[in-house]
């Protein structure tokens, strides 16, 4: 094998390196878009409500724009009682927002898959 030859493995290996890796960004990406879902309120609403499906350990954020001062409520419950608010142990949070912006509530189960319901509220 020529040194010309020699020299071009680790170009070549380089540019695989680099395409597997923005591969991997990309797919993490389109991983974590699935379990962030943004929370509206109905005109009028100061309260919403979302059920679903949550895997064994899996974790759902969901993200709602609230301002500076206002207070954040979120519940949750499931048939299995092994889902929780941000891996608290408590299934009620209460917060007041100090920044305008989005906010989030994530929703963890502790145990196998499950079905719950989210109640989230600003005032």
């Amino acid at each position: 094998m020529t040194a010309d030859m020699q020299a071009g493995k680790p170009m070549r290996r380089t540019k695989i390196f680099s395409i597997l890796l923005v591969l991997a960004v990309i797919l993490a990406g389109m991983i974590s878009a699935r379990s962030q879902t943004r929370i509206t309120f109905p005109k009028g609403k100061s309260s919403a409500r979302k059920a679903g499906k949550i895997s064994t350990g899996g974790r759902i954020c969901y993200f709602l724009r609230a301002k500076s001062g206002q207070k954040l409520t979120a519940s949750v419950s499931s048939l299995s009682g092994r889902v929780n608010i941000f891996e608290s142990g408590d299934t009620v949070y209460s917060e007041t927002v100090e920044t305008t912006g989005d906010q989030s509530v994530c929703v963890d189960n502790l145990g196998r898959a499950t079905r719950y319901e989210l109640t989230v509220a600003i005032r």
